[in-house]
This record gives structure tokens, sequence and C-alpha cells, in this order.
């Protein structure tokens, strides 16, 4: 009876697979946004600059932690410390300890990225001091605090292996930490998506735009809000039970890091998204037109192809020859090979309707509306009366090369 509670309970208290299916997302998501970032800065704006090499630090260190946590997880990490091995605890308590030393750089570079963007926009100077302020301040803060969680314990590996003799920082320290950490992290979120709308205050460009790209920027609030949450439960971070306790906070810092990644990447992503959807229209342009050329060309048939003139062609054809002249016979031959050559690419004899010849490039696109038959026939042996039939040649195919 024990052995089935205790089975029906290490079931029922088990959250891993919606850790790593969360952290699976988040990766993917900020990834691919740094990924279509990084191609519109290389093959579109052909702009790559610090902003772009930190913001994929940032996406290097979301995936770090994706790795990290699937670690955990097979560690324990979404099941409660009672169901765990001392082994377990201890392999997953060094994993976290990891992790947030990722969360850490992670967050700085992402909030950096940003400082080095609104840098891209022409402003004046005392404009830009205040953000390479920012810049400075978070590198600094952020590593000092990085290195006051590394050096938590001495040795280090009393960090996560409390029978390791050595001195560590109480649970308060280790609170005061995140909570610093978190406090310059809100303060930089609320600064920096903001701080564009004094930037962009006085730039000439259209009010559309510039509204536009204050929100793209402003989104940095719903990271902030993220933030402020995962503060309020950071005490879910020091507790007995850290392996169970600790998974919402785990959440909210997750899609922090994931939503300021991308909010950081949108703005640049704004060349790409207009190059890309010209590019459709222009497609679809085409395609239409191009559709509408090829029901015109089948529905209007050339008038010289109608009964009546097949017919006087044919009478025609059957007049009696003169004897063959050579210059009238080279003729012939270089007309008929043209005539071969647009049933090949026509619709047949009786249709004759074309997509394109090929040979004038010009034309291609637009295909070949309308052609003349040409026929080619000795009047008589003599020079003087020698007579080449081509109908309409002036108006036809070869004065305005229709036919090449």
């Amino acid at each position: 009876m024990s052995d089935s509670g205790t089975s029906l309970h290490n079931q029922v208290d088990n959250r891993g697979g919606g850790l790593i299916a969360t952290t699976v997302i988040v990766s993917f998501l900020a990834s691919t946004t740094v990924a279509l970032r990084l191609a519109t800065r290389i093959w579109i704006v052909r702009s790559v600059g610090w902003d772009d090499y930190t913001i994929l630090f940032a996406a290097f260190g979301i995936i770090i932690s994706s790795a990290l946590v699937i670690v955990e997880v097979h560690y324990g990490f979404g099941r409660h410390k009672v169901d765990l091995t001392h082994w377990q605890y201890i392999e997953f308590m060094k994993y976290s300890y990891g992790e947030w030393i990722q969360t850490f750089q992670t967050l700085m570079f992402n909030k950096i990225s940003i400082c080095f963007f609104l840098l891209r926009i022409p402003v004046e100077k005392h404009l830009i001091r205040p953000i390479q302020g920012a810049t400075v301040a978070l590198i600094v803060s952020n590593i000092i605090l990085t290195l006051l969680w590394i050096f938590q314990c001495n040795p280090i590996a009393s960090a996560w292996n409390k029978q390791t003799p050595g001195s560590c920082f109480t649970d308060g320290q280790l609170q005061r930490i995140i909570i610093s950490q978190a406090l310059i992290s809100i303060i930089s979120d609320f600064m920096l998506a903001l701080f564009p709308i004094v930037l962009l205050w006085k730039v000439q460009i259209a009010p559309r735009i510039k509204a536009g790209l204050c929100a793209l920027m402003a989104l940095g609030l719903i990271t902030a809000a993220c933030c402020i949450v995962r503060t309020v439960l950071n005490w879910q971070n020091v507790n007995s039970d850290p392996t169970w306790e600790s998974i919402d906070n785990w959440y909210w810092r997750s899609w922090e890091v994931c939503i300021g990644i991308v909010a950081a990447c949108i703005p640049a992503l704004r060349p790409g998204y207009k190059t890309v959807s010209a590019g459709i229209r222009s497609y679809l342009s085409h395609r239409s037109s191009r559709k509408s050329s090829d029901f015109a060309l089948v529905e209007s048939p050339d008038p010289s192809r109608t009964p009546a003139n097949r017919k006087a062609n044919a009478q025609h054809n059957a007049r009696p020859r003169a004897a063959y002249d050579p210059a009238l016979g080279a003729a012939a031959h270089a007309v008929s090979a043209e005539a071969d050559r647009a049933q090949e690419y026509g619709a047949g004899e009786d249709g004759f309707a074309m997509n394109y010849l090929p040979g004038d490039m010009k034309t291609a696109d637009q295909g070949i509306k309308k052609t003349t038959r040409i026929d080619v026939a000795g009047r008589s042996a003599d020079a003087s009366q020698r007579s080449l039939d081509l109908g309409d040649v002036e108006r036809g195919g070869f004065g305005n090369r229709d036919f090449l």
C-alpha cells in the first residue's frame, strides 16, 4: 500500500515535462529571432555592429541555459526533494548554480545590445552620454554580481554540496545578490524602453514611423514586468524544497530572458520585413499579369489564322512554281526555320499561341502577342520578276524583332 502510494506521488508531482518544453520553446524563439536579425543586417542592411554581436552572445546564453535546465530536470528539477537521492540533489544544485551565472550574463548582453542599438540613432551628443553611461553601469554591475555569485563559497564546491567544509554566504546574502540584479534589470528595462521617445523627439522622420519605433522599443516593458514577478517570487529559490518550489520563479525568469531578446531584435527586423513584403507583392503582381497575358493570347487568335485566310494561303501554295532560285530558296529556308521555332515554343499549328520565343530578352516577359504567316514563293526564274510574298513583313515580326 505504501509502495503504491509513493509511486502515485512520484507520477503526479513531476513537472519536468513542462520545464523541458518551455526551455525548448524559449530557446527556439530567441535563437530564430536573432538569426533573422543577423540575416537582415548581413544581406539587406549590409551593416553589422556591436549591437548584433552582443545579442548573439545573449542567444548563445539562452541556448546554454536550455542545456543546463534539461540536465537539471534529469537530476530532479520538477520533483520534490524528498523523492531524490542525495547525489541527485547535489547534481541539481551544481547545474542550478551554473544556470544563475548564465542568467546574469545573458541579461547583461541583452541590455547592452539595446544600448548599442540606440547609439546607432543619429542624435545630439548630449543625448548619447546617458546611453554610454548606462552601458558602462550595466557591464560593471553585472560583472560584480556575477563574481559575487561565483565566489559565494570558499571553496566553490561548497555552493552546491553543503557537506564540503568551507564558508559560504548566508541565504539572505544570496537573495540580496539576486534582488540587486533584478532591480538593475528592471530600472534598465524602463529606461531603455522610454529613452527612445527622447531620442526620436527631434529626429526628422514621419510621425507614423516614429510612433512605430517607440512602440517597438517599449516592448522592453514586458521584460520588466516578468522581472518584477520573478523578484516577488524570489523566496522560492531559497527554501527546503528548491527542486519543486522554484519552478514558478524559473518560468518567469526564462520568459524574461526570451522576451528581452525578441524585443531587442524586432526593431532591427524592420528593413528585412519591408524587403520581403515588397518582394512578395512584386511576385504576386507579376504572376497575375502573366496569367492575364496568357489568357489574352489564347482567347484572341491572330486574324491571319482564320479559316478564310488559311484557304487563301492554300490556294496560293497550289499555284504553279517557277524555276528554283538559290536566293529565294535560302530565304524560304530561313523563314521555315523561324516558323518551326515558333511552333516548338507555341501551342501548335492551329493555335499558334506562344508564351515567348528566346532571343529578345526585353520582350521575353511579355511574350509574342501576334505572329504573321510568311510565305515565300518564286514567281519566275527572271530576277526582275522575283518577289517574296512576305505578307505584312513591315507590320509583322522582322521589322520590330517580335519574332526573335
